[in-house]
């Protein structure tokens, strides 16, 4: 399957697709609250982050892909809004109603995020500061080296991160 077979899908299936991001983080709280042992809350409301991470993750590609290619204009033209703002209102009511049941720290997903979050941080931070730097860079310096500096980077980011957050 391609990104384009996946992306056609989507915006084929977009009312179930709706419905889902709409109500799991509501079904995910109410399935919490009648589970009676909290041994499986953090697995239960993880696989919700993990729904919205996956979903911020479809969002974002798409966003970048269609900006790269068509510009915004396709994306106020052909974007269905509401699969557009769906994905920002599935994670922030999943990260709102998990904390209310149990502390964030406690769901494995949760530092997942944390971790995607702060690496796509860096990510866009090192891709502003490659988009100000010229072909003449690459005259001095070859492409394969240019992407280990970035890898090393974004590794150091990260390293960065654990750091911060333990």
């Amino acid at each position: 399957m391609t990104l384009e077979a996946l992306f056609s899908n989507i915006a084929l299936y977009h009312i179930p697709i709706i419905l889902i991001l709409l109500f799991s983080p509501w079904m995910t709280y109410l399935a919490c609250h009648f589970i009676p042992g909290k041994k499986e809350e953090p697995y239960l409301l993880s696989i919700n982050l993990g729904l919205s991470m996956v979903s911020m993750l479809l969002l974002s590609g798409y966003l970048a892909y269609v900006t790269n290619t068509d510009g915004w204009q396709k994306v106020i033209k052909q974007a269905d809004i509401l699969l557009l703002f769906l994905p920002t209102y599935h994670l922030i009511t999943s990260l709102w109603l998990s904390s209310l049941r149990i502390p964030l720290q406690s769901i494995p997903a949760f530092r997942t995020l944390q971790g995607l979050t702060m690496l796509g941080g860096v990510f866009m931070v090192l891709s502003w500061l490659a988009s100000k730097i010229h072909i003449v860079l690459f005259s001095y310096l070859p492409f394969s080296s240019f992407l280990v500096i970035l890898a090393v980077l974004l590794g150091l980011g990260y390293v960065g991160y654990r750091k911060l957050f333990g």
